[in-house]
């Protein structure tokens, strides 16, 4: 999976895009080694590629970072849904299949997904 972060700055512009790697992957949440220090509740943007899938400028929020080595291993769950509650279906369904094409050793059960 390609897989890069955007972060707000000024006035809700997003800055350059962040190379980020997956480490672990559900369709609710996600857990990525980057060169950027996340605090916990900030709202950041994926974007991310399969063979099959593109998933661009997907809400996330940090809710914990550590010290990995040189980058830190930050664990985001994703905001799924819109001002009026309702959930993003669309962007559900493409999650679960970008789950489906990740090798076994990415994914992390709903119940078990820690850093």
């Amino acid at each position: 999976m390609e897989l890069n972060i955007q972060i707000p700055g000024f006035f809700g512009r997003l800055k350059k895009p962040i190379e980020a790697q997956l480490i672990r992957f559900n369709p609710f949440q996600i857990t990525i080694n980057s060169p950027t220090r996340l605090k916990p509740g900030q709202l950041i943007y994926l974007n991310m590629t399969t063979a099959q899938h593109t998933l661009r400028e997907v809400s996330a929020r940090a809710e914990l970072c550590e010290p990995c080595g040189p980058l830190f291993q930050t664990q985001l769950r994703f905001v799924l849904e819109r001002p009026d509650k309702q959930p993003y279906r669309e962007a559900i369904s493409i999650l679960k299949a970008m789950e489906q094409s990740l090798p076994a050793s990415v994914k992390a059960p709903l119940h078990l997904h820690k850093i």
